[in-house]
């Protein structure tokens, strides 16, 4: 059976949705995140959990590589979180007759992966959500799409991918994959106490998040809450606790720290995410709205783009120069010593605000930890 440590788990979910004798649960632990518990006395050692896991059986695609910069030449740009091309791909999987998987918000403010095979509904998943969608619910809904000859576009973190691709066991090719550029995925656990704090906050429920909102400029996004009496939240993303801890690194989840999916090698037909310093190689590109790298990985992702290529203005350009090696996408970011009193902070209940400053005290000695923990946990 399959047995992972914490540190080599990305929570994709593919054991799970593999294990033909259901002995598998994904279950959260004391951090928030999702991990897959075994019920031995159901497992009849098939291996198939181990099979699939991407952890277990690094995927990646090493063909020549293409790499673009480009925004999409209409206003949808201003609803993506970058140069708008996602909607554009989508767009014509659906007019294909084909159907387009990706992450969604649920009622909970939680991300999952849905279906979506009409254009109406694109806006759900247009746009980042910096949390790690549970996407494994959408695997056998994929392969009973691509059984049925019907055309898909599966959208996600690269460990997610070749999740699927473990899952499935075949190519398909009525299948197209795009990863996004990953700086790391956040605990889901401090998103809902977060999301607490603002609803106590504002006195009632939330109707829109935006982690990405560009009315304060590309470069200075903000994150910017809609509540139902009216109010809105919003900070630019340096100063909003939980982008403050996400994009310092101190509540990824622990594999994050470790990715086997950083490289430029990557299990989709292309890559998408932000071209951040285009305005220092193409000038023309300097308009605050947002600009989007793409890296191709396959002939299919090749035609993908192409057939897109009259909706956008772009510019052929070399990977290290748009994506340079030392850029969190491209490795795997550090563990910050704070952590761990963070997440002690996390379980003893404490606020947000007070787990940064967990996270960035440098001056706490085992003394107080040993209080805390003995008083309280």
């Amino acid at each position: 059976m399959i047995n992972l440590n914490k540190e080599e788990c990305c929570g994709c979910g593919g054991c799970y949705v593999a294990c033909p004798r259901q002995c598998i649960t994904m279950k959260e632990d004391n951090e928030g995140f999702v991990y897959p518990y075994i019920d031995k006395n159901l497992c009849v050692n098939c291996h198939i959990c181990e099979k699939c896991c991407p952890s277990l059986n690094v995927i990646s695609n090493t063909s020549n590589k293409k790499c673009y910069v480009a925004v999409n030449n209409s206003n949808e740009r201003m609803s993506s979180s970058s140069g708008g091309i996602f909607v554009l791909l989508a767009k014509k999987i659906i007019e294909s007759g084909g159907v387009v998987v990706g992450a969604a918000f649920d009622e909970n403010w939680l991300v999952h992966h849905i279906l979506c095979d009409n254009n109406d509904n694109l806006i759900k998943l247009m746009g980042s959500k910096y949390l790690q969608s549970r996407n494994f619910e959408a695997y056998a809904a994929t392969r009973r799409l691509l059984e049925e000859n019907r055309k898909v576009l599966y959208t996600g973190t690269a460990c997610q991918i070749a999740g699927l691709k473990g899952y499935l066991k075949k190519e398909y090719d009525n299948l197209l994959t795009v990863d996004v550029l990953c700086h790391g995925v956040p605990s889901p656990g401090v998103w809902k106490r977060y999301l607490s704090e603002l609803k106590h906050l504002y006195g009632d429920e939330i109707t829109s998040i935006s982690f990405r909102d560009k009315s304060t400029g590309w470069n200075q996004y903000s994150m910017t809450v809609v509540f139902e009496n009216g109010e809105t939240y919003t900070k630019k993303h340096s100063n909003d606790t939980f982008m403050n801890l996400f994009l310092s690194n101190s509540i990824l989840r622990p594999s994050c720290h470790v990715c086997k999916y950083k490289s430029l090698d990557r299990p989709s037909d292309m890559t998408i995410g932000d071209a951040w310093g285009v305005e220092d190689i193409f000038t023309e590109f300097n308009d605050n709205k947002g600009s989007s790298v793409i890296i191709v990985h396959s002939e299919p992702g090749q035609e993908l783009y192409n057939s897109i290529s009259s909706f956008v203005y772009q510019k052929s350009t070399e990977i290290d120069r748009i994506l340079p090696e030392t850029a969190d996408s491209r490795k795997s970011v550090g563990m910050p010593r704070g952590r761990a009193l963070g997440f002690l902070y996390y379980r003893l209940g404490r606020k947000t605000d007070t787990i940064i400053k967990a996270t960035y005290s440098r001056k706490i000695t085992y003394r107080i930890l040993r209080k805390i923990i003995k008083n309280k946990y």
